[in-house]
C-alpha cells in the first residue's frame, strides 16, 4: 500500500513577539536628581559590596590572632581601592605605630638588638645618639684642656718629683759625707764618682791617691750603690702609683664627663625600659674604652699608634620611623618578595672580603605595616621563592625574623649578622579571585587557620537606586581625581544603561568598576573632540561602540565566513532536522554571539540519542549532560508504555573545537524531532535555551548577546520578515539588547519570542500546534507531537513491516 504525505494543520501562534520595550530596561534621565555628577558628592564606598565590606570591617577590628583576611573578586572590581580606602579610616582611629630600632648588641655583636619607642620618638632617639656621640669626641679633649684636670695632675706629679728629689738628695749627701759625688751618667741612671772639695777627682788625681784611700772609696762606693738600688726600686714603685693615680683621675674625671653626658639621655628615655638597659650597657662599654677614648684625645692626627674608639658602636639604626603617621599605617606591597617582606642585611665590599654590622639592617613591609595593615597580592605573593611560608611562619610565630633565601634553603657559607626578631602585630589582607582562595583552602591546611575572614566580592548588584547612586558617585570621584568631564543626566543614564549590558542582566548593574571607569575615561575623549564640556549620552555610545571596534576583529571575521557562505547559516525558508543555535565567542573583555547550524538524523533502532561531538571528543561535560537529558524527554514524553525504538544523531555542524554548555540542548532536541516527524522548521528563526526532562525551558547565559548575534547576521543579509530568536521566558529580565534591536523590534523587522516549554518553542519554529498530551494517552491528530508519536510507532513496527521513505513517500 503507497500512502501520500500526511497533511498538516497551520495555526496562528499562540507565542507572541515580546514588546519592543521589554527587549531594553533604558534609565530615564528625568528621575536622576541632579543637572550633572558635579553635585554628586564623594564616593563613600565600592558599589554593593555591603557583605564584603562588613567581613573587612569585623576582620580590621577582632583582636585575635589568625583573622587576617582574604578578599576575593574578580579583577577590576575596585576591590583594592575600596579597600585600602576603608582601611585608611579605619587606621586613623587607631593608636599610632611604634618606631623600632636595631643598636649594637654589646654582649653579643652579631645579634643586633631591636628597640621599640612610640611613634616620634625613635628619630629623637637617634638624634640624640648622634649627638651624644658628636659630644663624647668633643669631650675628652676639652677634658684634658680643663684647669680642674691640670691642677689635679701636676699635683699628682709634683708630689713625686719632689719625693724623687727628695730621696736623691739623701743619697747624694750620704755620697759627698764619703767623700764621693753622684752623678748621671749619659746612658741613663746614676753612679759615684770620688771628690775632692766639691771637684770629682781625674783619673789621675785618682791613682795618686794611696792605696788606702782608694779601696776605702771603692768600698763606700759600693755600699752607696746598692744603698741607691734600693733608692731607685723604691722611685720605680712610686713611678707607677703616680701613674695610677694620674690614670685614676683621667678615670675618675672621664666617668664622671660620661655620666654627665649620659645623665639627660637616661633621664629623657628612662620609661623605655629596652632604651634604659642599653644606654646602661652602652656606659659600661664607653667606659671599657675610656684609655683609648683618653688616649685618642691626647694623640696627634699623624699618630699612628693611636687607638680606634668603636663610635660606631653607639650609633642607632633607625629602622621603622612612624614621625608624624596619625593612625596605624597601611601599606600596599607590590613585589612580595622575600627582602621586600622582611627586610634584609645589606653587605659592603672592602678589599677582598666583604663586611656588615647592624647599621647595614634594612626594613622589609611586614616592619613598615608592623601595627597596621599589610595590602599583598595573592598570586604575586605565591610567584614569589618561600615568600608565602615565609609570611606564614611570621603570622604564626608572631614575629619578624630577618633571613634571606640562602639561609633558608641552608646554602649559605657567609658569615653575618643575625638581628633579633621584632614583635609582629599586623593585619595581612590578601587580594584574589575566587577561584584562587578555595584552591589555597583546599591545598594548605595553613590557610585556614591564617585567613579565617573571608570577604567576598560580587560582580554584580540590584539595579536600584541606592547602587545606581553609588555608581553615579564613583564616576564623580574619579572624573575629579583623574581631571575628567563630569556626566549630564543623559550621559549619566547611558552609563547605568552600560552597567546593567556588562552585568548581563537589565535588573542588574555590574561592579567591576575598572571597565566602567575606563568607559568614563575613553567618553571623556570623544567629549573633548566634540568641544563639550560635559560628558553626554552620544559620548558614552561612540565610546561603546569604539571600544567593540578595537575588541571586534575575531567577530569581523566570523561574519566574513558567513558573508561568503564558507560557514553555513540560513536565515530564510524552511529545512527538516535542521535549526539554528546560537554560541557565544569570547576573547579577553569581549564576547559576542554567533548563530550555529544544529542537524540531525533518525533512524529506526535502539542507539538512542548519538552526540558527534562527543564521538569527536569536543563535547564537554555540560553538553553531554544537556544530550543526556534529551534523551530523557524523548523516553518519558513519547514512549511511556514501550520502549523508544531510535537511533538519531545529532551535531553541530562546522564545528572544530571544544564545545560546552547546555544551552543548545532545546535546539538540539528540537532540531531531532523535526527529523523524526519530518517537519521543517523556519531557519530565520534561532533558538537557545537549556531543557529538563519534562519538557520546560530553562534560562541561560550570555542571552543578549545570542539574540544580537544572529540580529547581526541577519542585519548583513538584509532583515526579513519573520527573522528573530527564540529564548527562555525566564531571560527576559537578562536581556540589555542595542538600540538597533530594539529599533528593528519595534518597526516589525525582527522578534524575539519568550517560551516556557518546548512545546511553545516548536510551535514558534514549524507554525503547528504542538499538541498537548490527552488524559487517556496519545496526541491529537494533525499536531505536531502526534507525527513525531506517529512515526516512532512506526519505527517500533517489526522489521519485516517497517515502512520506507522513498522520494517523500511512504511505502508499506
Amino acid at each position: 500500500m503507497i500512502r501520500g504525505r500526511p497533511k498538516t494543520g497551520r495555526v496562528g501562534m499562540t507565542v507572541k513577539p515580546l514588546a519592543a520595550d521589554k527587549l531594553r530596561l533604558k534609565t530615564d534621565p528625568a528621575r536622576l536628581p541632579f543637572e550633572t555628577t558635579a553635585n554628586l558628592p564623594e564616593s563613600d564606598g565600592p558599589v554593593g559590596q555591603q557583605r564584603a565590606m562588613r567581613a573587612v570591617a569585623f576582620g580590621a577590628r577582632i583582636a585575635q590572632p589568625g583573622y587576617n583576611i582574604f578578599v576575593a573578586g574578580p579583577q577590576g572590581s575596585g576591590k583594592h581601592t575600596s579597600i585600602r580606602r576603608a582601611l585608611e579610616k579605619m587606621a586613623a582611629a587607631m593608636p599610632p605605630s611604634p618606631d623600632w630600632c636595631y643598636v649594637h648588641n654589646f654582649a653579643a655583636p652579631h645579634r643586633p638588638l631591636p628597640l621599640r619607642f612610640p611613634a616620634g620618638q625613635g628619630a629623637q632617639f637617634k638624634a640624640a645618639m648622634g649627638a651624644f656621640v658628636e659630644t663624647l669626641k668633643a669631650a675628652m679633649p676639652r677634658l684634658f684642656a680643663s684647669e680642674d684636670y691640670r691642677r689635679r695632675k701636676s699635683a699628682i706629679e709634683e708630689e713625686f718629683k719632689q719625693t724623687v728629689q727628695g730621696a736623691l738628695d739623701k743619697i747624694r749627701g750620704l755620697a759627698e759625707a764619703q767623700g764621693l759625688s753622684l752623678i748621671e751618667r749619659d746612658e741613663g741612671g746614676f753612679d759615684f764618682t770620688p771628690q775632692r772639695d766639691g771637684l770629682a777627682l781625674s783619673e789621675d788625681e785618682y791613682r795618686k791617691l794611696p792605696k788606702a784611700d782608694r779601696e776605702r772609696l771603692t768600698q763606700r762606693t759600693r755600699e752607696l750603690r746598692e744603698q741607691l738600688e734600693k733608692t731607685m726600686e723604691a722611685l720605680s714603685s712610686l713611678r707607677d702609683k703616680t701613674v695610677e693615680r694620674v690614670r685614676a683621675l683621667d678615670h675618675e674625671l672621664g666617668e664622671a664627663e660620661v655620666r654627665k653626658l649620659m645623665q639627660p639621655l637616661a633621664a629623657r628615655f628612662d620609661s623605655n625600659r629596652e632604651a634604659h638597659g642599653h644606654l646602661e650597657a652602652m656606659f659600661g662599654d664607653v667606659m671599657a674604652h675610656i684609655d683609648a677614648l683618653q688616649a685618642s684625645a691626647k694623640a696627634t692626627a699623624k699618630d699612628e699608634n693611636r687607638n680606634e674608639v668603636p663610635f660606631h658602636r653607639y650609633e642607632v639604626n633607625l629602622l621603622v620611623d612612624n614621625t608624624g603617621l596619625a593612625g596605624a599605617p597601611v601599606v600596599s606591597l607590590a613585589l612580595p618578595s622575600l627582602s621586600n617582606l622582611v627586610g634584609k642585611v645589606e653587605h659592603v665590599p672592602l678589599l677582598v672580603t666583604i663586611i656588615t654590622d647592624f647599621m647595614f639592617i634594612r626594613p622589609g613591609s611586614l616592619h613598615k605595616a608592623n601595627g597596621g595593615f599589610l595590602l599583598i597580592d595573592a598570586m604575586d605573593l605565591l610567584q614569589q621563592d618561600v615568600s608565602w611560608e615565609t609570611l606564614k611562619r611570621a603570622l604564626r610565630e608572631a614575629s619578624i625574623k630577618i633571613q634571606n633565601l640562602a639561609e633558608i634553603l641552608d646554602r649559605s657559607n657567609t658569615v653575618t649578622i643575625q638581628p633579633q626578631p621584632i614583635p609582629l602585630d599586623l593585619k595581612i589582607v590578601l587580594f584574589g579571585e575566587a577561584w584562587l582562595y578555595y584552591r589555597m583552602r583546599e591545598l594548605d591546611p595553613d590557610f585556614a587557620d591564617q585567613f579565617k575572614v573571608h570577604a567576598d566580592f560580587a560582580t554584580s548588584a540590584d539595579r536600584d537606586d541606592a547602587n545606581c547612586g553609588a555608581l553615579l558617585r564613583l564616576f564623580a570621584s574619579v572624573a575629579r581625581t583623574d581631571g575628567l568631564k563630569q556626566l549630564d543626566r543623559a550621559g549619566a543614564a547611558r552609563m547605568i544603561d552600560e552597567a546593567a549590558r556588562q552585568a548581563g542582566d537589565a535588573e542588574k548593574i555590574t561592579v567591576r568598576t575598572g571597565r566602567l571607569t575606563d568607559l568614563l575615561r575613553e567618553a571623556d575623549h570623544f567629549a573633548g573632540e566634540g568641544g563639550r564640556s560635559l560628558i553626554s549620552a552620544e559620548d558614552v555610545g561612540r565610546a561603546v561602540a569604539a571600544r567593540e571596534d578595537r575588541a571586534g576583529r575575531l567577530k569581523a571575521l566570523e561574519h566574513e565566513l558567513v558573508k561568503r557562505r564558507i560557514i553555513f547559516i540560513d536565515t530564510d525558508g524552511a529545512k527538516t532536522g535542521q535549526v539554528n543555535g546560537i554560541t557565544v565567542l569570547s576573547t579577553p573583555g569581549f564576547a559576542f554571539g554567533l548563530p550555529a547550524r544544529i542537524t540531525a538524523q533518525v533512524r529506526p533502532g535502539n542507539g538512542g540519542v548519538t552526540d558527534i561531538e562527543r564521538l569527536a571528543q569536543f563535547s564537554g561535560p555540560t553538553h553531554l549532560k544537556g544530550v543526556q537529558i534529551l534523551s530523557g524527554y524523548l523516553n518519558g514524553h513519547y514512549s511511556i508504555n514501550r520502549a523508544l525504538s531510535l537511533s538519531a544523531s545529532v551535531a553541530f555542524e562546522q564545528s572544530y573545537g571544544p564545545i560546552d554548555g547546555d544551552s543548545a540542548s532545546a535546539a538540539e532536541l528540537i532540531a531531532i524531532l523535526s527529523a523524526i516527524a519530518d517537519v521543517p522548521l523556519k531557519q530565520g528563526i534561532a533558538i537557545t535555551g537549556s531543557i529538563n526532562q519534562h519538557g520546560a525551558i530553562q534560562p541561560i547565559g550570555g542571552a543578549t548577546e545570542k539574540v544580537e548575534g544572529f540580529f547581526d547576521i541577519c542585519a548583513m543579509r538584509g532583515l526579513a520578515k519573520g527573522n528573530g530568536v527564540i529564548v527562555p521566558k525566564a531571560n527576559v529580565s537578562n536581556l540589555m539588547l542595542r538600540d538597533d534591536v530594539v529599533e528593528a523590534v519595534r518597526a516589525g523587522r525582527f522578534a524575539v519570542y519568550a517560551v516556557e516549554t518546548v512545546d511553545e518553542a516548536i510551535e514558534v519554529l514549524t507554525g503547528m500546534k504542538a499538541g498537548a498530551l490527552r488524559a487517556g494517552g496519545g496526541f491529537p491528530r494533525g499536531t505536531f507531537n502526534r507525527k513525531v508519536a506517529d512515526r516512532l510507532t512506526w519505527f517500533a513496527r517489526p522489521r519485516i513491516l517497517r515502512p520506507i521513505r522513498l522520494d517523500g513517500w511512504w511505502l508499506f
